[in-house]
């Protein structure tokens, strides 16, 4: 009798098991994030390097066929990043997963004190290596980027560079004569003008021609202001 309620009790436990959804291997979910960083950060600038955290091990999930990956929006993959991991297919969980990300790269910081309205040239900038980590998002990491652009503000020797420091150059100063050239088809027509302000190429601009009346144009980078299409 004793023997038969063993065998019973085995049955029922068998039974129970083979009915409970089977749980989630973790070690899979960490190698899905890893194939994911691998993938993302190929397309990244410079030598880049990752580390996964560990998941609390009391974590209890349902197996899932297919994960999405993805950065949570408003967060940049450097630094500690807590990626959000989401089941797609077979179960309905999400959870997140730190990490923390490197990027060592070259970027660019300024040669000398530089003064406010100074237009950058390429004796300006000097290479530097560091982790983007560590940096503004928009520090300058393409030095054609900030050649012949003019700086809002002065940056002290050393500084790095961000995009927001700059401003196109201005092609054309407020009251300079310009060429005005009317373009439509094949048709082309040129006039003289004077500028009412100052334009950076590809920025619109007004011009007064003979007769006190005042049209709108494009800057180009010669200088000119283009009118029509």
């Amino acid at each position: 009798m004793k023997r038969l309620l063993i065998i019973l009790l085995l049955a029922m436990i068998a039974l129970y098991a083979s009915a409970a959804p089977a749980g989630q291997d973790m070690s899979l979910v960490l190698r899905e994030v890893s194939q994911w960083l691998d993938a993302a950060l190929a397309r990244a600038p410079g030598q880049s390097s990752y580390s996964v955290g560990k998941l609390d091990s009391r974590l209890r999930l349902e197996a899932c066929q297919q994960m999405e990956v993805s950065v949570p929006s408003g967060q940049r993959l450097i630094g500690n990043v807590l990626l959000r991991v989401r089941c797609t297919s077979g179960a309905a969980w999400s959870l997140n997963v730190p990490v923390q990300v490197s990027l060592s790269a070259t970027y660019y910081v300024a040669t000398r004190p530089l003064a406010a309205n100074q237009t950058i040239s390429d004796h300006d900038l000097m290479p530097q290596q560091g982790d983007l980590a560590n940096l503004p998002g928009s520090v300058i990491l393409d030095p054609a980027i900030a050649i012949g652009r003019t700086l809002n503000s002065a940056v002290p020797a050393g500084q790095p560079l961000r995009r927001e420091m700059l401003r196109a150059a201005m092609v054309i100063q407020q009251n300079q004569k310009v060429r005005i050239i009317y373009r439509l088809d094949d048709i082309e027509v040129v006039n003289d003008g004077i500028a009412l302000a100052a334009a950076s190429e590809g920025s619109p601009v007004r011009v007064r021609v003979s007769g006190g009346n005042v049209i709108s144009g494009i800057a180009r980078a010669n200088g000119d202001v283009e009118v029509g299409h």
